[in-house]
């Protein structure tokens, strides 16, 4: 029997051999092809490629052919694609509070609703105000009347009263002061009257209808005269002729006649300086011998005395008005009263919230009778009626190659068809920690703020401007931005 043909050991060692030669010069092109891609890659972090861009590349299939046809085309070496994740918003929204505490009265809006300008969204309980109100109102009327009374100044029949009041006041002193010393103080206050006069015409100077006056006074005083000496005459020859009321009579109109001719010569004459002085001096004797007088009547007197002059001198704060000042100071209680209306009603509108725009009532957090707390968001308000495109994964190197007016190209997760051009309208110039920096207006309540679904330090917004409304666009859609390529 033959023993089995055994294998060549020979061509089996060359062939061994041969197969991991084989295998060693792949292994090296391998690791050669590695250290190549891990440098390329490198140098593509340095130039700022997109991580996703090189494993797109690497990634890419083999294609047999023809290379015209089927390889990519060739991408410019310091060149990056910028692409970044945002969020659509609206182009306007706001969380609206109100500024005091209280509980709601009524809610006039649903969640959804459209609303316009100025609209009454909510309102508060405002008994409480209204009060205040009607307090303020009351206050500032009891001022403008007081006012108004001031301006207008006395009636006809008011000075009258007060003029009634004043010669009542002077017949009861009247009656009481001839009761107690018959003449003596009328006489006294008549020649402190006159002692007056005389010093004011000499330090005034004469007035041409005084002295008119004055020369009428002596002709009367003459013809008094002469009659007084005619009845005189009649009786002079009585032996108490001194005791009769003609000597009384004719006395008295000699005075009167020496006293009227004296004040013509005076005011013909004109005033020397002794004769100023002897006038002033007239008038300070006839002032104590008044006052001695009635000092030296009852207090009964004296109290009349008081209320003529308290009667004088209504009558002419009556006829003189009020003063300006006191115009002054009731137009000051008619301003603060006024502030004070103002500031009652402020109070009322504070119970009020009403829409600053036109918009969409997005969320609402409050029913009537609930408590509200201020500055403790209630509702949402947002305008709808055009959208927007916050990006906040921008980083400083990305962001710097960016300028307002650029064009970019925007897709949308949940819309794979729908693609928006758009452009660049503002670039935030502070950048925002990635670790706490939301997007303004773009987060509903119990939404992932964006900041933490990015990465790195410094991060920038970036607002951009949809061409065209979309309007299956909701608010918090996920979309995608093209900036392009930037050297």
């Amino acid at each position: 029997m033959q023993p089995p043909d055994l294998p060549d050991t020979r061509l089996g060692h060359a062939g061994a051999k041969g197969t991991i030669a084989t295998m060693t010069r792949q292994m090296a092109i391998l690791l050669i092809a590695v250290a190549i891609f891990a440098g390329v890659a490198y140098g593509g972090y340095q130039l700022g490629f997109w991580r996703e861009d090189f494993l797109m590349l690497a990634a890419a299939p083999r294609f047999e052919g023809n290379p015209s046809k089927n390889a990519m085309e060739p991408i410019v070496m310091g060149a990056q694609r910028i692409r970044a994740e945002a969020r659509v918003v609206p182009v306007r929204s706001v969380e609206l509070s109100m500024p005091i505490e209280g509980v709601v009265q009524e809610v006039f809006v649903r969640e959804g609703e459209h609303v316009t300008a100025g609209q009454l969204l909510l309102k508060l309980k405002d008994t409480r105000q209204r009060m205040l109100v009607a307090q303020a109102q009351a206050a500032l009327n009891r001022a403008r009347a007081a006012l108004s009374l001031l301006e207008a100044g006395p009636r006809p029949e008011e000075i009258a009263q007060l003029e009634a009041a004043l010669a009542a006041a002077e017949a009861n002193y009247a009656k009481l002061a001839d009761g107690l010393t018959p003449g003596a103080i009328a006489a006294a206050e008549a020649k402190l009257a006159q002692a007056q006069a005389d010093y004011r015409l000499l330090t005034v100077g004469a007035d041409p209808q005084e002295l008119i006056e004055a020369n009428a006074n002596l002709e009367l005083a003459q013809a008094q005269l002469n009659q007084a000496s005619a009845a005189y005459n009649k009786v002079r020859g009585n032996p108490d002729v001194g005791m009769t009321e003609e000597a009384l009579a004719l006395q008295q109109a000699t005075a009167n006649y020496n006293a009227a001719k004296a004040r013509v010569e005076l005011l013909q004459g004109g005033a020397r300086p002794e004769l100023a002085a002897s006038a002033a001096a007239a008038v300070r004797v006839a002032q104590a011998e008044l006052d001695t007088l009635k000092q030296a009547q009852p207090g009964e007197l004296a109290e009349a005395a008081a209320l003529v002059e308290q009667a004088r001198a209504a009558l002419e704060f009556g006829k003189s008005g009020a003063r300006a000042e006191e115009i002054a100071v009731a137009q000051g209680d008619v301003d603060i009263a006024i502030a004070q209306l103002q500031d009652a009603l402020v109070g009322v509108a504070e119970t009020e919230l009403r829409a600053p725009f036109d918009g969409v009532i997005t969320a609402l957090d409050i029913d009537q009778g609930e408590a509200v707390t201020p500055d403790l968001p209630v509702l949402q308000l947002a305008d709808l009626s055009a959208w927007r495109i916050e990006t906040l994964d921008l980083s400083e190197i990305d962001v710097a190659t960016i300028r307002p007016g650029d064009p970019v190209d925007i897709t949308f997760d949940a819309l794979p068809d729908l693609s928006l051009r758009g452009k660049v309208v503002h670039i935030r110039p502070v950048g925002e920690n990635s670790n706490a920096a939301p997007i303004s207006g773009a987060i509903s309540p119990g939404d992932t703020p964006l900041s933490e679904q990015v990465s790195g330090d410094i991060v920038y917004r970036v607002v951009i401007d949809p061409e065209t409304h979309a309007e299956q666009l909701l608010w918090n859609m996920t979309a995608l931005v093209d900036f392009g390529s930037r050297r």
